[in-house]
């Protein structure tokens, strides 16, 4: 008798092996895109092997879906991404684990968490979309589109992401940021 968890792995698998035939992908063309081996897609398709959250993720956006239309269809309730599987991104000057990857809510949201060193900045930039933040630790000097706002501890922003905007750090900085792409 299989277990609700097995069970559970096996829907997921039923369902991706379907959603791969609707977008025309054979076994070895998704397999490639993922970076992973045909046997190893095979076996997820099976129910054999469960994919990571970071793996499901994946192959969402590779099928044009969420990971929550794979999870609600097959009654999955709960998924965790343990820290040694988020990934990140780190530079002299920033330090940004992406702790809720692209699908893992929606296609379109991309959830982090940074570290921004005293006295540095994150140079002026834009993105297609809107963006949340906030601030857990430290002051910082926001600016967004020549406008300057000092954002303390437990402040919190949202702004329209496709207007120019730049972060100082005036103290060590730890930060939250949900980024919501503009699905145009």
């Amino acid at each position: 008798m299989l277990t609700k968890l097995a069970m559970k792995t096996i829907e997921i698998g039923t369902r991706i092996r379907s959603e791969r035939k609707k977008n025309g992908f054979s076994l070895k063309q998704l397999a490639e895109k993922l970076a992973i081996s045909p046997i190893t897609l095979q076996r997820i398709e099976t129910g054999k092997s469960s994919p990571s959250v970071i793996l499901l993720a994946e192959i969402a956006q590779h099928l044009g879906k969420s990971i929550y239309s794979f999870l609600r269809e097959s009654g999955k309730t709960f998924f965790c991404i343990k820290g040694k599987d988020q990934r990140s991104m780190s530079s002299s000057v920033l330090n940004m684990k992406i702790i809720g990857p692209r699908n893992m809510i929606a296609k379109n949201i991309v959830v982090t968490y940074g570290e921004l060193k005293k006295g540095k900045r994150i140079d002026p930039h834009t993105n297609r979309g809107i963006e949340y933040n906030y601030n857990i630790e430290g002051k910082a000097m926001f600016e967004l589109d020549g406008q300057s706002y000092l954002m303390e501890a437990g402040d919190s922003s949202v702004f329209n992401a496709r207007l120019e905007h730049s972060l100082t750090a005036l103290e060590k900085l730890k930060f939250f940021n949900i980024y919501v792409e503009d699905e145009t």
